[in-house]
């Protein structure tokens, strides 16, 4: 979906908003560029051993910011931890308030002096010519001879008798950059969304390589996050795992079907893959990690249909039928079976595609890909494969050697088919008996472990530090210098750099940038030498950081998968008095302290920076020729500034400020000596702000949060690393169910964090389910005209869906969002199973009206199409499942795991409910969609 347009529109709704606005409001501003991660972070540092100039690196960063937005394919470019250059005039408040002159009155004579702008113009028959006053402010010594006083004997007092003049960065700093434990400044680029990776990073790399060639050798380029390499480790991981799946598949089919009818059946892959690929170019589509790793789902599935079709053609060739005849036999007797089960595979996926919400962008890429190459494969395997296989498939006794029909097992396949004999003659028992193993999967799922969002495998993690609200930016660089001491400890950490004042730029796609002009806030990211070595330490690093810094609330995390969430433990109060929801926020927090592997607690209704209350003497103010809006004036310009002139420097305007110096404007005692200009008999004096008001220091309030329009306390939880946020959840929720009951009236709450998050992804991935479920019945209804054969066909599905519970539990895998993917996918495979023994079976006149031995043939007749797609699939999924991590293995074992056992299904459970179904009533022939 393309998000532009509703973006747009909600901008449009803030531009309606502001006019009704009280006065002094700013205007709302959205933020879009921020939403995704970066593509590649880049610093510039100071190199050698003299003191690093900020300012020039702010110089050249700007610059390098200013040329990667003209590279061709960047989206946007963002600068981070940029000083802000200023000229400075640092009064001295005593001799300045002498003359009568405060920051006020000299930033209006610099002002004065500042005339760039037009002065008119002469006009004439044949001419005009522009005024323009020389002598405007162009450097330091022009703005240290600017007149600030004259006295009565006409001596001048220029602004260098009274104040220093300097050119610096402004303090104290927006943010800070720390690359390495030394200061930087960060460029983030992000490419547009439709261009390769690779090629972009290349261009990026060409166009680093000629920029460092231009800049002086003591400011250096620094690549600190580049997508491109997880991308090409990813693609290549997949692609070795796409190759080893085919290579398992191949061997299979070698062996189950013969040289022949394997190298058609191969042949099928590339063909299909192919097609896919052609339909996700066509769509728009990208190749990335999801659609690759639906490549690799679909690689087990994708040669179903094309197996079931050689088989069946060599069947009739083995019979001695001629090519021709053999070919349209098959297709006439397939057509229709493999088309309901591709339509209810790929209707089983149909969900993740519909899905919407960033867990659907996330994975939805998957289903996509699965679904095309389904299509794909029905239409390579009755054509392409139904021509090669006629032609290729030797006839007659010449078939039976197993290099032409696949290895055989007499001893099993007889001990199969007599297994197969007596469920058909006890069909009620054999029913019972296989429902035991689902039955078994469904309760097991209530033993399950919940992690719907699996940890990334990524070598990196983030560190949040966070200081009291009054700490001041350089009291948190000072903190993250001592977390640089301990992480330099652990040799398996390969660098750390620091953004303090905001969230470093964005270098995992479900980030999100939360704090912003926070100089009490600094985030780290930290890359260690693989994702196990990063998983391993987080847990120690966690508990040494809380001893050491006990100043300091620290957050180590790892990186998660799927829709973005700020806590795992998250709980949400509403109400409207401010003081009631700090109340009970905070008894909340102390209940989520107390719940088993919470390490950290945060609330977001925070108290703000301390206030200085200056209580003025309104009278004594009077009598000073002050009023209370011209005292506050004076106090805001005298100790942070008043701006007023600039300096033009090519195509930078540098400002000047006017203040006292930084040692004059540190705490109360200097805020209480600051001398303001008043006139006493006729004559300019210095009044202390003592002698004009008393100080008393209180606390404040910090921003209200809202969510929908009201007022909130969200509450949050971090745990202790490797813990299931499930698991913590349940002991909180045991722990508050009390405590909620005396909640007073007007005040709610609700639960958000990773709860939330996955209560949202599977409503939306149940919000289509109605439809899809509509046109399952649809598709099975109308392939098998049969009511009694599709209640057969969707109590498979759900008797695998059992199965697949059944599999993660056995291998102690947690229930998460991936597990119900693979467990969609799973019901369309069983579906599929189900619908080609069906087809059979109603293709044989004696087997629709009971015949026991009539339905043993037919079964028999798919046992070696089905064993070899049951092999298949479980070899698609093997990669998966061996590369480890926490995304794909469980997913990987719910379809693998579940196929397996589906065999059972359809060997024992669908022929035995088969014969349930028509001991009685029987079907008719003609009832057949197939023709035999």
């Amino acid at each position: 979906m393309d998000s532009d347009p509703v973006w747009s529109r909600a901008r449009d709704q803030l531009s309606d908003v502001v006019p009704v606005l009280p006065q002094g409001t700013s205007a709302p501003d959205l933020d879009t560029d921020h939403a995704y991660a970066f593509t590649i972070i880049t610093a510039l540092t100071w190199q050698g051993n003299t003191e690093p100039d900020l300012l020039t690196l702010r110089r050249y960063g700007i610059e390098l910011g200013n040329r990667l937005r003209t590279l061709s394919g960047t989206e946007f470019v963002d600068e981070y931890g940029l000083p802000d250059e200023e000229v400075l005039v640092s009064m001295d408040p005593i001799i300045a308030s002498a003359l009568g002159r405060s920051a006020i009155s000299i930033a209006e004579a610099i002002s004065g002096a500042d005339a760039k702008n037009s002065a008119g113009e002469l006009v004439n028959g044949s001419n005009r010519f522009a005024l323009e006053v020389s002598d405007s402010l162009d450097s330091l010594d022009r703005i240290r001879r600017v007149p600030v006083a004259i006295d009565d004997s006409g001596h001048v007092t220029r602004l260098e008798d009274i104040a220093d003049v300097e050119r610096r960065q402004a303090s104290p700093p927006a943010e800070m950059a720390i690359v390495q434990g030394q200061p930087a400044v960060i460029i983030a680029t992000r490419m547009q969304p439709h261009l390769r990776v690779d090629l972009w990073s290349n261009r990026v790399h060409t166009f680093l390589d000629a920029f460092q060639q231009e800049l002086p050798s003591n400011v250096k380029i620094n690549i600190l996050f580049e997508q491109q390499s997880y991308t090409e480790t990813r693609l290549s991981d997949l692609s070795r795992s796409l190759l080893m799946g085919f290579t398992i598949i191949l061997i299979v089919l070698l062996l189950t079907l013969g040289v022949r009818s394997a190298i058609i059946v191969a042949l099928s892959l590339p063909l299909t893959s192919l097609l896919t690929l052609a339909m996700m170019n066509f769509t728009g589509l990208p190749i990335n990690q999801m659609s690759v790793t639906g490549l690799i789902v679909a690689l087990g599935i994708m040669v179903d249909n094309a197996i079931v079709m050689v088989d069946t053609i060599q069947h009739y060739r083995q019979q001695g039928i001629d090519k021709i005849n053999a070919a349209m036999n098959a297709l006439n007797h397939l057509w229709v079976p493999l088309l309901g089960s591709t339509l209810t595979t790929v209707l089983a996926f149909t969900p993740i595609i519909l899905m919407p919400g960033p867990a659907g962008e996330f994975v939805g890429a998957i289903a996509i890909t699965v679904s095309f190459s389904l299509v794909g494969s029905y239409l390579v395997s009755h054509t392409i494969v139904a021509g090669f296989a006629s032609r290729w498939l030797p006839s007659g006794e010449n078939s039976h050697h197993w290099y032409h029909s696949g290895v055989t097992l007499p001893r099993l396949s007889n001990g199969f088919e007599k297994s197969v004999r007596i469920a058909i003659k006890h069909p009620l028992i054999t029913a019972l008996l296989v429902c035991i193993l689902p039955l078994t999967g469904f309760w097991s799922a209530s033993q399950l472990t919940e992690q719907f969002f699996p940890p990334s495998d990524r070598d990196m993690f983030e560190i949040k530090l966070y200081l009291p609200p009054q700490a001041s930016i350089f009291a948190t660089a000072e903190a993250t210098k001592s977390v640089d001491h301990i992480l330099a400890q652990y040799n398996d950490i390969e660098n750390a750099n620091w953004l303090v004042g905001g969230n470093f730029p964005s270098f995992y796609y479900n980030m999100a940038a939360r704090e912003k002009g926070a100089p009490y806030f600094a985030q780290a990211m930290v890359k260690a030498k693989d994702f196990s070595a990063a998983n391993a330490m987080i847990p120690d690093l966690q508990a040494k950081l809380d001893i050491e810094l006990p100043q300091a609330q620290i957050l180590v995390r790892k990186l998660e998968q799927g829709p973005p969430f700020n806590a795992p433990l998250e709980v949400r109060l509403y109400g409207a008095n401010l003081d009631t929801l700090k109340s009970i926020g905070e008894d909340i927090r102390l209940i989520m302290t107390e719940t088993p592997y919470v390490t950290h607690t945060r609330e977001t209704l925070q108290p703000g920076t301390p206030k200085v209350w200056v209580n003025v003497n309104e009278e004594a103010s009077q009598l000073s020729g002050l009023t209370l809006s011209k005292f506050a004036n004076l106090l805001q310009a005298s100790l942070t500034g008043k701006v007023s002139g600039n300096i033009i420097e090519a195509s930078e305007s540098i400002p000047i400020r006017v203040r006292v110096k930084d040692e004059n404007r540190e705490n109360m005692s200097h805020l209480s000596n600051l001398r303001l200009p008043v006139i006493s008999e006729d004559v300019f004096t210095g009044l202390p702000v003592s002698a004009l008001a008393e100080l008393s220091l209180t606390p404040s309030r910090g921003a209200i949060p809202r969510r929908n329009g009201q007022r909130v306390n969200v509450i949050e939880g971090y745990l202790r690393a490797g813990v299931l946020p499930q698991t913590a959840l349940d002991h909180f929720q045991a722990n508050i169910t009390e405590y909620q009951k005396t909640i007073p009236a007007g005040y709610r709450i609700e639960f958000g964090g990773e709860s939330a998050e996955r209560n949202e992804s599977v409503s939306n991935l149940l919000a289509n389910l109605s439809m899809v479920i509509t046109l399952l019945v649809m598709v099975v209804v109308i392939s098998f005209n049969s009511f009694r054969l599709s209640l057969i066909i969707f109590t498979v599905g759900l008797l695998a869906a059992g199965l697949g519970l059944l599999s993660v539990w056995t291998f102690s895998y947690p229930f998460g969002f991936t597990v119900i993917i693979g467990l969609l996918g799973l019901v369309g495979l069983a579906i599929n199973a189900a619908i080609v023994i069906l087809a059979e079976l109603k293709a044989d006149a004696d087997a629709i009206n009971g015949d026991s031995d009539a339905i043993l043939a037919a079964v028999m007749s798919c046992t070696r199409h089905i064993t070899s797609t049951t092999i298949t699939t479980i070899g698609g999924f093997m990669p998966l499942i061996l590369a480890g991590g926490g995304f794909w293995p469980p997913f990987a074992v719910a379809i693998a795991g579940g196929t397996l056992l589906t065999t059972m299904i359809s060997f024992y459970f669908v022929p035995a409910v088969f014969r349930l179904a028509v001991y009685k009533k029987p079907l008719y022939k003609n009832q057949s969609v197939a023709v035999s």
